[in-house]
């Protein structure tokens, strides 16, 4: 677009209109906060009132109907990259003074199932409760859980993503 030059506008005859704040009536917004506080407080009221003689059960059913669905998720154990998916104790022995009878210590001995990434299944054994306690608890991940069976004697198995995507099915006495 060409201005020619008798359209061109002069910066003095031009008028810059100040930004003025609007005028607020603060006495105005004061007695509209302090009804609204007012209402809230008689709503609260009668909130409690409500939930006082209402039906406990009835209350409980319609907001656990209403509650947003979390999906629910396990802890699996970690160690070197393979996944814990089972154990079993090998041996568990108190160890006594002959002479005395008294307990001195304990021999026990876990066998504990690993899953690799690729699919493979490995079985490692070891000594003492303390080194079992340690790679049980020391590094987990977090699960998804997509699935869930129960047996007719009452074990509940778990169909749980892992975090890359694969599906495995672990008894629930080796989760969390």
């Amino acid at each position: 677009m060409v201005i020619k030059k008798e359209e061109k506008v002069k910066k003095d005859e031009v008028k810059i209109k100040e930004n003025k704040p609007a005028e607020i009536d603060v006495d105005a917004l004061m007695n509209r906060i302090t009804e609204l506080e007012r209402k809230d407080t008689d709503n609260q009221q009668k909130l409690k009132m409500l939930y006082e003689v209402s039906d406990k059960g009835r209350v409980f059913n319609y907001e656990s109907g209403r509650a947003e669905k979390k999906p629910l998720k396990v802890k699996l154990s970690m160690m070197d990259g393979k996944v814990l998916i089972g154990w079993q104790t090998l041996r568990d022995d108190l160890l006594k003074n002959p002479t005395t009878g008294i307990t001195m210590g304990e021999v026990q001995e876990y066998e504990l199932l690993f899953l690799s990434s690729d699919g493979q299944q490995e079985y490692i054994k070891v000594n003492g409760y303390v080194a079992f306690s340690n790679i049980r608890y020391e590094k987990r991940i977090d699960c998804e859980v997509v699935g869930k069976r129960e047996d007719y004697e009452g074990n509940i198995d778990f169909d749980v993503q892992l975090p890359d995507g694969r599906k495995i099915t672990i008894s629930s006495r080796f989760v969390n």
